[in-house]
């Protein structure tokens, strides 16, 4: 569909206005957020739909079958690869109403809308004694929706997994507007459509509500920060942590660049002047033996600074550091590219030295943080002007990246997705009979290509 049929979309949305309302809207404008993800791709949306529950969902989604419209779902747009931007001559359409929480604690299980915020379902989980590991950095304003549609990930995906682990059944909406039900929903599943609809990134189907399993809350132990002159000596901390067989709940990267800009937004404890940083969490109940040995090979390997914290709430001090670092990385750069690949840990610090040593050659910043524990590493391309030298730069250090990541036996996309950003290199991991196959599997969900066209394939 041309940009120019954004001209006459309002009128072949009027019939849909009678039935929606207020619900949609064409002053667009007004809603700036709504034009972008923070990937900061910015695309106007003709017009806004704020479905209320499933029924408004399926009429939405049937009136543009029937007119070939294209959709574009929409949880709170905290993903990094473009897959909630708006598609001219497209309608975007907003779960955040959906906001069903029903826990029950005897199976274990609640129930969500799409529009419920991560931690919400944490702190309602939590007064039942039970737990939702699922926790990414913007756990405080991304969506369960959207988590599903990412396949999100989060500092405890080490130990307690991602998303996908904990999705037990879904509703759905297909683009012939049938309503799907997988998992718990479902009488029967031949296949595990849980898993297929888990991290497609909205090419197959609305998703209406979401069971999700939950855990007995760990007993959570010492958290350890642990500083280093050296950021490949940090990663070889990590690396030895991991080949002694120790699991813990969190294990967080974070070079020194990103640490200043952390510190700059938010001075929580005065670690100037490393190198490199890691955080750990214990928890179970060998949680004090675990933390001994990780501090004895921290400083084995050249940690010049380590500090215990068995308090939860001072170890708070400690995770203000993580937890506000995207935002502080951004605030720091005219623009910020965020790229997540994700390697074997044991590969994990030859990837690290290789982003220093880009940064070192590139004529903009380029820092690291992520989730160390697994391999998965947010690599940030900072651009001081936003000037073409610096895009040019900057597009070239992506393709190195990706490149270098699938030689250490890795992957581009570690949790953000492949979106608009990552569909161009989609086939440096993939050949083409797999890219194909997948291809098909959206042909047989959504066959007129309605559903987020122009994500995650090229054409």
């Amino acid at each position: 569909m041309k940009s120019g049929d954004n001209l006459d979309l309002t009128g072949r949305l009027a019939p849909l206005k009678e039935k929606l309302g207020p619900a949609l809207i064409f002053d667009t404008g007004s809603f700036p957020a709504y034009a972008r993800d923070a990937s900061e791709i910015r695309v106007v949306p003709p017009a806004l739909a704020f479905p209320e529950n499933e029924n408004d969902v399926i009429g939405i989604v049937d009136f543009c079958r029937q007119n070939r419209i294209p959709i574009v779902f929409r949880g709170a747009g905290t993903g990094y690869t473009g897959g909630a931007v708006p598609v001219a001559g497209g309608l975007v359409v907003s779960l955040e109403k959906l906001k069903t929480l029903e826990v029950d604690p005897e199976k274990k299980l609640a129930r969500c809308g799409p529009g419920v915020i991560t931690i919400d379902l944490m702190n309602r989980a939590a007064e039942h004694g039970l737990y939702y590991p699922p926790d990414p950095a913007s756990h405080d304003e991304s969506t369960l929706g959207g988590n599903v549609a990412e396949c999100a990930g989060g500092l405890h995906c080490k130990k307690y997994g991602v998303t996908r682990d904990y999705v037990i059944g879904l509703r759905g909406v297909t683009a012939d507007a049938s309503v799907l039900l997988t998992g718990v929903y479902a009488p029967a599943e031949l296949f595990n459509l849980s898993a297929v609809l888990t991290g497609s990134e909205g090419l197959l189907a609305a998703i209406t509500e979401i069971a999700v399993r939950l855990i007995a809350r760990p007993e959570f132990g010492p958290t350890i920060l642990a500083a280093f002159n050296s950021a490949v000596d940090a990663a070889r901390a990590i690396a030895a942590i991991t080949r002694a067989g120790l699991v813990p709940s969190v294990l967080e990267y974070m070079d020194a660049d990103s640490v200043a800009c952390s510190m700059e937004y938010e001075k929580a404890l005065d670690i100037s002047g490393a190198e490199a940083v890691i955080l750990v969490e214990t928890s179970g109940p060998k949680a004090l033996e675990e933390a001994d040995r990780i501090e004895h090979l921290c400083r084995t390997h050249r940690a010049v600074f380590q500090s215990r914290q068995t308090d939860r709430g001072r170890a708070d001090r400690f995770w203000s550091i993580r937890r506000n670092i995207s935002e502080a990385v951004k605030k720091s750069a005219a623009r910020k590219i965020s790229e997540d690949v994700c390697v074997p840990p044991s590969r994990l610090p030859d990837l690290i030295a290789f982003v220093a040593e880009m940064n070192r050659e590139y004529p903009v910043r380029i820092n690291s943080y992520g989730h160390a524990g697994d391999g998965n590493l947010h690599v940030n391309f900072l651009a001081r002007t936003g000037g073409r030298k610096e895009k040019a730069a900057i597009n070239e250090g992506i393709e190195r990246l990706f490149k270098r990541t699938l030689e250490l036996g890795g992957t581009i996309s570690g949790e953000h997705g492949i979106g608009l950003t990552k569909k161009d290199y989609l086939h440096l991991e993939f050949d083409t009979d797999t890219l194909e196959s997948m291809k098909n599997i959206k042909a047989v969900f959504d066959p007129d290509g309605i559903l987020n066209p122009g994500k995650m394939f090229l054409l």
